[in-house]
């Protein structure tokens, strides 16, 4: 199964997307965590976890996959680029704990670079061409907002989590990620993040998890901790189970 988290910026992406894959990493599957977030840096400190290469860098750095980007314009890219299990993926590029592993896409490192467009095209690639086997699940964690629908990452998914926090523009963001889901044929969940009380009623579709607000958990990260599963977490994997027959 790959999984696509989204959702507007600053809501928990980064975060539900590292318990998740920790809860599932723990009850055995083998998981790959896609950090396709050209900006947030935390993805590895939240999993414990050193920063390795980038995908981009593997290949050459951002002009190289400008190149492959153009040749896919031209119908001149080789469709094998990507064809990779994850034993495949090479391991500079890799950070490992147990069943559980992380890939960057590539990140803005420099003023003037120019747009994150060919780490939308890696990201998109990777999707499309990476095979999976039984009880191997990938997840994505996107830049803030709705481009990667834009770019076609979202083709390549089954579930798209939506995560929102309480506030009228991420609410709004939401119902278009759920309206963008829904034209792709994808499976939608809505997570509404840093709740407090009362705030549930006020939302207009009904969320299929809530998280409540947590202030501990805020200062947890400021001091650097790694993240760990929550029990909305285990909530919201058997809400995508049930819904799609997973056994």
């Amino acid at each position: 199964m790959k999984i696509l988290v989204s959702g507007k910026g600053g809501c928990g992406k980064s975060t539900i997307s590292a318990m998740l894959g920790k809860y599932l990493a723990d009850k055995g599957y083998r998981v790959l965590i896609i950090d396709a977030d050209e900006s947030n840096p935390g993805l590895y400190r939240m999993l414990g976890l050193p920063k390795m290469k980038t995908l981009a860098e593997h290949l050459g750095g951002k002009k190289r996959a400008k190149i492959l980007m153009a040749a896919e314009g031209e119908g001149e890219l080789d469709d094998e680029l990507f064809n990779w299990t994850l034993d495949d993926i090479p391991k500079e590029i890799l950070a490992r704990k147990g069943n559980l592993a992380v890939l960057t896409i590539g990140k803005i490192e420099e003023a003037e670079e120019g747009c994150a467009c060919p780490y939308g095209f890696l990201a998109r690639k990777l999707l499309e061409g990476i095979k999976l086997k039984e009880s191997e699940v990938i997840i994505v964690d996107t830049e803030a907002g709705i481009e990667h629908f834009g770019r076609g990452v979202d083709r390549y998914v089954d579930v798209v989590i939506d995560v929102a926090e309480p506030s009228a523009e991420s609410i709004e963001l939401s119902k278009k990620i759920a309206s963008l889901s829904e034209s792709l044929g994808l499976k939608h969940f809505l997570v509404l993040n840093k709740a407090l009380p009362g705030v549930e009623e006020e939302i207009p579709a009904k969320p299929d998890v809530v998280i409540p607000f947590n202030q501990d958990f805020i200062l947890e990260g400021l001091k650097g901790r790694e993240v760990e599963p929550i029990e909305q977490i285990e909530e919201l994997w058997k809400k995508i189970e049930s819904t799609l027959s997973i056994s």
